[in-house]
């Protein structure tokens, strides 16, 4: 008996194949549509929790789509579906119940009333669980750390069919493990945070001309570390797309304060000449998030992602030069520090919490590009990336034992690993940034 008849058979109405609405639902997230033996879409942890079961005692691999923002279709396995787990519950102390399959702008959207926030990510329609379980850097994350970092509990379906309620009490090494090992442990049905006030919040966008970028980098770079942790920001640079779109450097930034505030504190980036368009105004955290782009562009990025542990002038020169080169580039600079850094790297697997920065460079080539056009461009990002420790998981685009092992220092994976042996010695959920169990 294939496994969508076994689902069928024990779920009825749950289990879906090719031609089924519920199958293309969920076979298609950003980054493609792939080709599962079958979707599960449950509605209970209990229906979870039997899925999980058959999959496993099959050996069939287990991927979990919690929002359709990820980067890896899938050709083989299982899809559990957590589209009907979306609940939101806000307690008067601002813990906050979050259904696996939830989005972040739904999140912001409940929380808006009580005047709180969580650190998520930078999209409405990213997916709560995909985005928590590999940290979570949001625009917040100076004041409030990761997303993982206001986590308080876990309800997880384990590769054995066990729900367990996952905390600091309960299962504290699984619950370590939770906080940046991504999805390689069970499926995660629920999710509880402690949200933080996020009232008087005050944005601003600046635009720049591509005249000056090295005086851009280094302005914002000195104004980040001068600054306050309530104040967070993004420095984008943009390649030319043409004549409408000239590309150049662009600011974003966030402050728990007034707009006097944030002027005051980006004044050095305010006076420099390049500057071309300044927006500042009051906002609320749902505002800051943005709409995701509706799926996989027309062409390919080549390069990656890091975290930068000191921003010195040769790491910005390596930034500018990259951006300067024939290659369309696109770079992104994410401020740290302030409450991220102040958690202990060994108190969640995302461990590099030295990191000043954290770095995104791509290339841009076209989706038939050479093998070795690719290799070239590649290269000229990692001229850029040498001054990172390691890699962001969630930015991550590429997937191997490489690039795991670029996640996570060799004490922390190791300490993943033997966590991974005791809830899935199987390797069922292997689909992703695998972390092999143990020996």
């Amino acid at each position: 008996m294939s496994l969508l008849s076994e689902l069928s058979e024990q779920l009825p109405g749950r289990a879906h194949g090719p031609g089924a609405t519920e199958y293309d639902a969920g076979r298609t997230v950003f980054a493609g549509v792939g080709e599962p033996d079958a979707v599960v879409r449950p509605h209970t942890v209990q229906e979870v929790a039997a899925a999980v079961g058959l999959a496993a005692a099959a050996g069939i691999p287990i991927a979990v789509r919690s929002g359709g923002h990820g980067l890896l279709p899938v050709y083989d396995g299982l899809i559990i579906d957590l589209a009907e787990f979306t609940s939101i519950e806000v307690d008067v102390g601002g813990l906050v119940s979050v259904g696996g399959g939830a989005h972040w702008g739904d999140v912001a959207a409940a929380l808006a009333p009580h005047g709180l926030g969580i650190s998520s990510g930078d999209t409405r329609d990213v997916g709560v669980g995909g985005l928590a379980l590999g940290g979570g850097i949001g625009w917040l994350v100076r004041g409030q750390g990761l997303a993982i970092d206001a986590l308080r509990e876990v309800e997880l379906v384990t590769a054995s069919g066990e729900v367990l309620t996952v905390n600091d009490t309960t299962h504290p090494e699984l619950f370590w493990a939770l906080r940046g090992g991504g999805g390689n442990f069970g499926v995660a049905t629920r999710f509880v945070f402690q949200a933080s006030p996020v009232g008087d919040l005050v944005s601003a966008h600046v635009n720049f001309d591509r005249s000056d970028v090295p005086a851009v980098l280094r302005a914002w770079r000195d104004v980040m570390r001068a600054g306050p942790d309530e104040l967070n920001s993004s420095l984008i640079l943009m390649p030319p797309m043409g004549p409408e779109m000239p590309g150049g450097p662009q600011l974003a930034a966030a402050l728990l304060g007034d707009e006097a505030q944030l002027r005051a504190l980006l004044a050095p980036v305010l006076a420099l000449a390049s500057v071309a368009e300044v927006s500042i105004a009051p906002s609320t955290y749902g505002e800051l998030l943005e709409d995701a782009p509706p799926g996989r562009p027309p062409f390919r990025f080549v390069g990656g992602n890091g975290f930068v542990p000191d921003l010195t002038d040769a790491a910005l020169d390596a930034v500018a030069a990259a951006y300067a080169r024939d290659v369309p580039t696109m770079v992104l600079l994410r401020a740290l520090g302030g409450a991220f850094s102040r958690v202990a790297p060994d108190a969640t697997a995302v461990a590099f919490r030295d990191a000043e920065t954290l770095l995104i460079v791509n290339g841009v080539v076209p989706s038939d590009a050479t093998d070795e056009h690719v290799a070239v461009v590649q290269a000229g990002s990692d001229a850029a990336l040498a001054f990172t420790s390691g890699v962001y998981g969630n930015f991550a685009t590429t997937y191997g034992d490489e690039v795991t092992a670029a996640m996570y220092p060799p004490a922390t994976l190791e300490r993943l690993r033997r966590v991974k042996a005791q809830l899935d010695p199987g390797n069922v959920f292997r689909l992703g940034h695998n972390i092999t169990p143990a020996s």
